[in-house]
């Protein structure tokens, strides 16, 4: 049951080149446990068509989980490195996540959240990342 509007706003940069996108889509948007719950299904425009992620947000941690066409468990927690699978279409790995700066202001009518991170791949730094994530529940 779709019940939110959702816009995620990405910036990542590798070798010097930054590279953003903007992504409008609609999904379903719960509070509980005091955790903020936010899901939505991938597109097209995304490469993970076919893939539902689910973005779990709580003071100090962001974790997002991907299922279907290619399963992801990525963890951000505020100055802190996590190692994480990720999976594409052409096969999994492991990748370093180190995030540097998150802020939420999530409450039970939506909000916004910024993970600032970066991604690294046999400890070399891989790219700089920025996902920014507001969500405004449907009236």
């Amino acid at each position: 049951m779709d019940n939110a509007n959702i816009t995620l706003n990405i910036k990542q940069t590798a070798d010097g080149v930054t590279d953003t996108s903007e992504l409008f889509t609609k999904g379903e948007f719960r509070e509980h446990g005091g955790s903020f719950f936010i899901d939505y299904d991938e597109s097209e425009a995304t490469g993970f068509e076919g893939s539902h992620v689910q973005l779990r947000v709580a003071d100090g941690i962001v974790v997002m989980t991907r299922t279907g066409k290619a399963f992801s468990s990525l963890i951000f927690e505020d100055g802190k490195r996590h190692y994480c699978h990720y999976g594409t279409e052409y096969g999994d790995c492991m990748i370093g996540i180190s995030t540097t700066e998150m802020a939420h202001s999530m409450n039970g009518k939506g909000g916004s959240f910024t993970v600032k991170y970066t991604v690294d791949v046999n400890a070399g730094l891989m790219t700089e990342n920025e996902i920014s994530v507001t969500v405004k529940t449907a009236e």
